[in-house]
């Protein structure tokens, strides 16, 4: 069945959407290509175990290739409301009936938004209350709602091809659409659509097998070269081909419908409805803290791993995440209760950075991409990385990635 397979898939490589820590666009802000700077540039840390860095530039690809300068607003994130308003390329109701297997969506949002308030590690009353709203509105039957006049303003896609899975068999990272509410009491509250893009015949190197994402990398990076109105056109022709049923992954949310903020990711079930999976490298701060035989475990695994946590190459384990994390504005969080590790004196912080709850609390807004829009000071930052990084990908060099924030030196937490 699809959603066993896309279960599998998540759990294995997917990376969490607000914790990437998600412009005022920036639809000029171009990086150059050939001239992109040092073969590291816009690398935080040194990439995952299993993405080659050492490849050399179009290492068995068209060597002749020139990569053109990267425009963020045609090639990495598009927020203008031409394409955004725009309901035959992208919507909520669109992206819901993509997201559900009857093609439709109301009855998946049903259950998600009433699965808020009845999951054992957390209950938000909310936005089972706005569904029920709708319910008396539209009537008992979901599959019948009209999703378009729901009060949800699609305010961003999000080309995230940095993180890639450049193992064999791996993929090519993910497209994201950023969704808002605008209604009235359901207030904030932000959605992400996570969709795989996956290899395609010239992402893999012929003969080696080598993955190198740089068929979709070039795909992405040509939109930088032509006029806006074709770069549009293409774009959509991407956007069809990507945002679709086959390729969805999960939703996620980040919302403050009840004190505190509150991170999940959202998983279709195969009974029709959603469940919250371990978040995406995000430790469970409480548990891990606690004297406890799980404490040990964790402090064994660091230990054995200490390195490669440093340099944040490391998938945490699901036993050692958390299924929802909360996190009080102003107020400063736990940290994580690590012994100190002389050899790696910013092993703690390191392990925090990669969680949405540390990343969103430190140098980043709770909300990347903003309901006008607009977007976070620290968001234009990961976007010019991420600018270098398609560069590099398009060069043919398979760059590597750290997990959480592909900015230069990241500011990390206290």
């Amino acid at each position: 069945m699809m959603r066993a397979l896309v279960r599998s898939l998540l759990l294995i490589g997917s990376l969490l959407a607000f914790a990437g820590c998600e412009v005022t666009s920036l639809p000029d802000a171009a990086v150059p290509g050939e001239d992109a700077g040092s073969p590291d540039a816009g690398m935080a840390d040194a990439g995952p175990p299993d993405a080659s860095t050492d490849a050399g530039t179009d290492a068995g690809i068209d060597a002749g290739y020139v990569v053109p300068n990267i425009v963020i607003g045609r090639s990495l994130f598009w927020n203008d409301a031409g394409l955004l308003d725009d309901a035959s390329t992208v919507s909520f109701a669109k992206i819901m009936g993509v997201a559900a297997d009857d093609g439709h969506g109301g009855a998946l949002l049903a259950q998600w938004f009433h699965r808020f308030n009845t999951t054992p590690h957390s209950e938000r009353a909310l936005p089972a209350q706005f569904i029920d709203a709708v319910l008396v509105a539209q009537g008992a039957d979901p599959t019948q709602w009209d999703l378009s006049v729901l009060p949800f303003k699609v305010t961003g896609i999000h080309n995230r091809i940095d993180l890639a899975k450049l193992s064999p068999g791996g993929h090519c990272g993910e497209l994201r659409v950023s969704v808002s509410s605008t209604d009235v009491t359901l207030q904030p509250f932000h959605a992400l659509f996570l969709f795989r893009q996956p290899l395609e015949a010239d992402d893999v190197e012929p003969g080696s097998g080598r993955v190198t994402c740089v068929g979709t990398a070039r795909r992405w990076a040509e939109l930088s070269s032509l006029d806006e109105t074709a770069a549009m056109a293409q774009l959509r022709v991407l956007l069809a081909r990507g945002l679709t049923h086959q390729r969805f992954l999960m939703m996620e949310t980040v919302e403050f419908t009840l004190a505190p903020w509150e991170w999940r990711q959202w998983l279709p079930a195969a009974d029709g409805g959603v469940e919250n999976p371990p978040l995406f490298q995000q430790l469970d701060v409480e548990r891990i803290n606690r004297a406890s035989p799980m404490r040990d475990d964790f402090l064994e695994w660091v230990d054995q791993n200490a390195a490669q946590l440093d340099a944040r190459q490391v998938e945490f384990p699901e036993r050692f995440r958390v299924q929802s994390v909360r996190v009080n504005q102003g107020v400063p969080r736990v940290p994580l209760n690590v012994p100190a590790n002389p050899s790696f004196p910013m092993l703690r912080q390191k392990l925090e950075i990669v969680g949405c709850a540390a990343c969103h609390t430190t140098d980043a807004e709770f909300v990347q991409t903003r309901t006008d829009r607009s977007v976070s000071a620290f968001y234009e930052k990961e976007l010019a990385a991420r600018a270098l990084h398609l560069a590099r990908f398009a060069r043919g060099e398979a760059p590597g990635a750290p997990f959480g924030p592909l900015q230069m030196n990241p500011v990390l937490p206290p």
